[in-house]
């Protein structure tokens, strides 16, 4: 009977040590060193600013509660500090366990966002933003220029990560697509750079894309649906050591509204010589930052 007493007394004493360890690693826990790493890690890897909130560690995961992109010094055009912010990140240790695979989760901008990857294989690695409102992310809700609203769902998959993680490759291969919905664009300022110019806010119903990544970038499908109706595809054979220098060769069609038609003043006459009927049909082709002016595709 004693050891069924001892026995039955470690079992109620082991969740009180469990406790009693959890609590003080969780009061120990190295929060803003882990913070300062990731940081480190952000800028000194792939040169994005990120300003990481202290990590916490709970009962169910690690917590942390906002990661903000700020504003590199090379990014001229955009607003000064938090460009995108993500809050309430969480990695859950049970479905990690379980499953064997690492998913963070975390809200953005009114949406959702989660990421997913193999926690021993690490080959495959993908994430999701659901519903993400275009209007409160403060890259684009700071522009001087423009004012840009509507709905963005996007997801992409990068199927060797692994090549990646140990420099074989500085490419990723994959999927990226999305859908963007009820988008509305308004240009700030053209009137004093062309006086004859009143484009009024361009709005689409919506534009779906799809880019299969690698070595050669493969665009499937650029489709607006809007005041500008067509299509845009083609190929990006991507430069690894020269990014600006990789070469573009897409094709554009469109066919613009009739009020975005009336709105062009004198710019109709040079979209004239690119148009076939009422359609712009276009043929981008050369370096990226070396690009010669695009030229019309025969008509047919």
């Amino acid at each position: 009977m004693k050891w069924i007493l001892r026995l039955f007394l470690l079992f109620l004493a082991v969740p009180f040590l469990a406790v009693i360890v959890f609590w003080g690693l969780k009061n120990n826990f190295p929060g803003d060193s882990l913070a300062d790493m990731l940081e480190q890690q952000a800028k000194g890897r792939f040169g994005v600013p990120l300003q990481v909130s202290p990590v916490q560690l709970k009962w169910q995961g690690i917590h942390v509660p906002e990661v903000a992109l700020l504003r590199a010094g090379g990014w001229k055009y955009l607003p000064r500090g938090d460009l995108f912010v993500m809050e309430n990140l969480e990695f859950l240790f049970l479905p990690a366990l379980m499953k064997q695979n690492f998913v963070l989760k975390a809200e953005s901008h009114g949406g959702d966002f989660e990421l997913k990857t193999d926690l021993f294989l690490e080959k495959q690695l993908s994430s999701k933003f659901s519903n993400l409102q275009l209007q409160r992310i403060p890259a684009l809700s700071g522009l001087s220029y423009a004012e840009v609203t509507g709905v963005l769902d996007l997801e992409t998959e990068v199927n060797n990560l692994y090549a990646l993680r140990t420099a074989k490759t500085s490419i990723p291969e994959g999927l990226f697509k999305g859908n963007l919905e009820s988008v509305k664009i308004r240009l700030i300022g053209m009137a004093m750079l062309f006086p004859q110019l009143e484009l009024p806010p361009v709005e689409f119903k919506s534009i779906d894309f799809m880019f299969d990544l690698g070595p050669v970038t493969k665009i499937q499908k650029i489709n607006l649906k809007g005041m500008l109706t067509g299509t845009m595809e083609g190929i990006l054979r991507v430069n690894p050591k020269n990014p600006p220098a990789s070469l573009l060769d897409m094709r554009i069609q469109l066919v613009p509204s009739p009020e975005i038609s009336s709105s062009l003043g004198s710019l109709a006459v040079v979209l004239k010589s690119y148009q076939c009927g009422n359609r712009i049909d276009v043929q981008l082709k050369g370096p990226l930052n070396r690009m010669p002016p695009p030229k019309r595709k025969p008509c047919s």
